[in-house]
């Protein structure tokens, strides 16, 4: 299982880098976390780092990167060995491998793009069939930042779940 997860990321990780469409840094998180949800849970599980060094060098913008490592300075600080405990692709503390994803078109609004991303997350548990149908919708906020060559590229900016608190909000309140 370990090499599948590792396949997965490298291929992720050689395939996306430097994305021109907007919606790819997106996608490349979505099937991370697909990925992840794949994973059987247990001591020896291992999970796709949404924030490990390459993917925030390559995926997220500068702005997002300081936040995320203030937060994490100051959680050091504290002693504290989780940053965050939740999945910010997914939502929550466990999910479904997200189930009949579709990607709104990129709206750009001034030097920001958003792409409206709606899946169901918690589809694979026993319960209540209204839950199972339930709808999440994640707006990723994307801007263009430049490369080493100065070409530029879409970057996650901030990650926004309908009717909560944006990622960088929630880095913010961490960093304090």
């Amino acid at each position: 299982m370990k090499t599948i997860v590792v396949a997965t990321c490298m291929s992720l990780l050689a395939g996306g880098a430097f994305a021109a469409d907007a919606d790819e840094p997106v996608k490349v998180l979505m099937e991370m976390a697909a990925s992840n949800a794949a994973v059987e849970p247990g001591p020896n599980a291992v999970y796709a780092d949404y924030f490990a060094p390459g993917m925030l060098l390559m995926y997220f913008s500068d702005g997002f990167v300081r936040e995320f490592t203030t937060a994490l300075l100051k959680q050091k600080e504290g002693h504290s060995q989780v940053l965050i405990d939740w999945d910010p692709v997914i939502g929550g503390q466990d999910g479904c491998a997200p189930k009949d994803v579709t990607y709104g078109k990129p709206e750009t609004k001034g030097a920001v793009t958003e792409v409206l991303v709606s899946f169901k997350r918690s589809w694979c548990y026993e319960g209540d069939a209204e839950t199972k149908e339930e709808v999440t919708q994640v707006t990723y906020r994307l801007v263009e930042e430049g490369d080493e060559t100065a070409e530029k590229h879409f970057v996650i900016d901030d990650i926004h779940f309908a009717n909560d608190v944006p990622l960088r909000i929630s880095l913010q309140e961490l960093a304090k």
